[in-house]
């Protein structure tokens, strides 16, 4: 039996603060479990730093990846200029500028691209479902399609139990409160960290909390995301 913690994190769109503020509060032990939701890259202005702590990660501790529209959208790029715009326009430039500024796809290391082909279209473990985005309720995991795994967006008025009983952990759909979506039986962790909100990971069961600004700020108790004050020495992520 597995005596670790099972901990899934949201999407940490490229903040690294964020991200080592969080391991830094975890403390990751050679037991734990640490599933990141997907979206991992873009938006935030330090993917590159993102995927080398993730990659030193594999050394404190079990990790699985779950492949979200970022990745998806990043391995398209490879496919045509049209599809290479489309995924620049949507937060890739941010990460190929965490590189350094003009880098392209060919800059991206290979230990970073290894990394990312680990990714995988959802984990189903005894009592729950990661995948990154949605789920139909009435289907296995191995017959879900890929938009609704990657792309749709998870409506808590539409949202069902899964067919399985498990509940299901996802991404993708930022909070606009940056409050974790708790339905019963599922569960949004993408608190929006990449603009003014959190990132989140939960322990489970217990669902105990641990949260960070991308600034590498820990929640405090009961805590609002700041809309309106920019620390002086931010940049536009």
């Amino acid at each position: 039996m597995d005596s670790g913690r099972l901990i899934a994190i949201g999407d940490v769109h490229g903040c690294a603060h964020a991200l080592d503020a969080i391991l830094d509060c975890i403390g990751p032990a050679p037991d734990d479990h640490l599933v990141f939701l997907g979206d991992l890259i873009d938006q935030g202005r330090d993917t590159r730093d993102v995927l080398d702590r993730v990659l030193g990660l594999r050394r404190q501790c079990r990790i699985t990846l779950i492949r979200g529209n970022h990745e998806e959208m990043l391995y398209a790029a490879h496919e045509s200029e049209k599809a290479l715009r489309y995924w620049e326009a949507c937060g890739g430039l941010a990460m190929l500028r965490s590189y350094f500024y003009g880098a392209k796809l060919s800059d991206i290391p290979d230990a970073h691209w290894k990394l990312l082909d680990q990714c995988q279209d959802y984990l189903e473990t005894d009592d729950y479902i990661f995948a990154h985005a949605n789920y139909l309720p009435d289907e296995p995991m191995a017959a879900q399609p890929d938009f609704q795994l990657r792309w749709a967006l998870l409506d808590p008025e539409e949202a069902a139990p899964h067919v399985s009983g498990k509940t299901v952990v996802v991404g993708h759909t930022e909070q606009p409160n940056s409050e974790v979506l708790d339905l019963g039986f599922a569960l949004c962790l993408d608190t929006a960290c990449w603009r003014h909100g959190w990132l989140t990971a939960m322990e489970l069961p217990s669902k105990r909390l641990w949260q960070a600004s991308r600034w590498g700020i820990l929640r405090q108790a009961d805590e609002q995301p700041d809309r309106g004050r920019v620390p002086l020495f931010a940049r536009s992520a």
